[in-house]
């Protein structure tokens, strides 16, 4: 499926110690519209600067240059970074490199997609492609653990309320925040309510109990006082039974 369009073009930035690798890579992006500014820099510092900034990147080319334990680092950083975390993080190896062992080593640093060289449009059309795909799945991630996070929250104070309550206390700063808390749900798009619905069920089937429920001391029966004069009435109501039963003497 086509991505939706955009209102502006896909910004990049080209991570690569090599001036002509980085060039060559930059002309072929050139030949493909959806690209729009390309900021070249010649180490990961550099790209972390940029990409804690506040101008937003939709693609980052990381060259087959650089270690691959330093990538690893990057893209872990870079995906935590406000800019970085929607950005699509595209290797650039070798033609030579295509096998499936290394495709595999390189998904397991973080990459999100593969440029092989020679570059073709066809191919960074795909990258444009994976870039608008990868902000839509991360963005839902983020969402999703946003409104789970919530419902957790709200059961959370729930169960203060009700403990308030027990105690006959005022609950009206509680309920507030209840409020607060549930008000955020008022505002979920439709798209969302499935994803709040199967949270909500989740969150309530796995919820242990309430941890500020009063503990009722158990029943433990009458008092030994009021035992013994129950005892002395069943006693003496037995004893009336035994007397009424004896004849009546001549």
């Amino acid at each position: 499926m086509a991505p939706p369009k955009r209102d502006r073009k896909y910004d990049s930035i080209i991570v690569d110690p090599d001036l002509d690798s980085r060039m060559r890579l930059k002309q072929a992006m050139a030949s493909v519209y959806e690209f729009g500014k390309t900021v070249q820099v010649t180490n990961f510092q550099e790209a972390v600067h940029k990409l804690e900034g506040v101008e937003p990147f939709d693609v980052v080319f990381i060259s087959y240059r650089i270690d691959q334990e330093e990538i690893s680092a990057f893209i872990k950083r870079a995906k935590q970074a406000k800019i970085g975390q929607d950005a699509a993080y595209v290797l650039v190896l070798q033609t030579k490199n295509q096998d499936t062992s290394t495709v595999a080593k390189n998904v397991m640093v973080g990459a999100d997609g593969f440029l092989f060289e020679p570059y073709s449009v066809d191919l960074l059309m795909e990258i444009t492609h994976l870039s608008s795909k990868v902000k839509v799945e991360r963005t839902d991630t983020r969402e999703k653990a946003a409104i789970r996070l919530l419902v957790q929250d709200v059961m959370g104070q729930i169960d203060q309320v009700s403990y308030i309550k027990t105690c006959q206390m005022d609950v009206g700063t509680s309920m507030k925040k209840l409020r607060d808390l549930c008000s955020v749900f008022q505002n979920l798009e439709s798209s969302k309510l499935n994803v709040y619905y199967e949270s909500a069920l989740k969150a309530f089937e796995e919820a242990p109990p309430p941890r500020n429920v009063p503990q009722h001391k158990k029943y433990a029966g009458v008092s030994s006082r009021i035992r013994k004069k129950m005892e002395e009435k069943i006693l003496a109501d037995l004893a009336k039974q035994d007397s009424d039963k004896k004849p009546a003497s001549s």
